[in-house]
């Protein structure tokens, strides 16, 4: 193991234990933060929430901001999948403008309502709250919660990677309606330029869900790669002419690389404008 690895799994188990302090001691008050973006605030629960007041929004999948500032364009559809309670809704919101559309799909309970709340005191206009977890096809599905933070969660009856990182691997299990990006699509006539996705190893479903809008539409993609499901995600994307990029580290992504977070490019638009800017950005995290 080397020194870089050993360090980073040293700090990931200090955070642990600090995550796993907290939400025990902690009480269930809502804190108003200052958001990467100017005039934005965000109402967050001082015990669910650590991940966001604990090293400040200004420090929170900084790539993944950087990425979205720079391939987000006014008039743009974005579908932020996985919103919970509206970090990236709201930058994406102000991101794409007053002619722009903002999809935020968020199921659990608790999430949702906070994710109402920002939406609302940012007044995010342009953002359109879908009460929905994203899947193969629309219906009814068991939804996954972990119990250390409760504001994690998945599809299916497995623990979640929260649950999993801070907790001791139980779950709480509720059902929640399913959507499917295709079926979206096809009934309200919404197409996406963006799709973003933090949705716990379910990004691979939502996929599934999506061949129709990716195959005819070729939206950018923006996805964190879960557990097993990442190698799943990458392979689905390939398979279907996009190029992939590492956000971390900017460097071009392979079937057997495992990145955190990853950026797809429909391989037709590489050379487009659009393209363009956000190969630059990611050249940038390179360096």
């Amino acid at each position: 193991m080397s020194l870089t690895t050993t360090w980073k799994s040293a700090r990931g188990q200090g955070k642990k234990v600090v995550s796993r302090l907290a939400r025990r001691v902690l009480p269930r008050a809502t804190l108003s933060l200052t958001h990467v973006e100017p005039d934005l605030r965000l109402s967050v629960n001082l015990r669910r929430h650590v991940m966001f007041w604990s090293g400040g929004l200004e420090r929170f999948e900084p790539f993944t901001v950087a990425t979205l500032r720079a391939l987000v364009r006014p008039g743009d559809t974005v579908f932020d999948i996985g919103a919970n309670i509206g970090f990236f809704s709201t930058l994406l919101s102000r991101l794409v403008g007053p002619t722009g559309i903002v999809v935020a799909f968020e199921p659990e309970p608790e999430n949702l309502s906070l994710l109402r709340v920002n939406i609302d005191i940012n007044r995010c206009d342009n953002v359109k709250i879908v009460a929905s977890a994203v899947g193969t096809e629309p219906g009814r599905s068991t939804f996954s919660l972990d119990l250390a933070t409760g504001s994690t969660g998945h599809l299916g009856g497995s623990a979640t990677v929260g649950e999993i990182a801070v907790g001791t691997g139980k779950v709480s299990l509720i059902e929640t309606q399913v959507e499917s990006i295709d079926a979206l699509m096809i009934r309200d006539g919404v197409v996406p330029d963006v799709i973003k996705m933090d949705i716990e190893g379910g990004e691979i479903q939502a996929l599934e869900g999506a061949r129709r809008t990716i195959e005819r539409h070729r939206p950018f993609v923006i996805s964190e790669l879960s557990g097993d499901a990442g190698v799943s995600v990458v392979r689905f994307l390939e398979n279907r002419r996009y190029l992939l990029w590492d956000l971390e580290s900017g460097h071009a992504v392979i079937s057997e690389h495992r990145p955190f977070m990853i950026v797809a490019i429909p391989s037709e638009r590489l050379n487009g404008e659009r393209a363009n800017r956000l190969l630059k950005s990611l050249e940038f995290a390179a360096n």
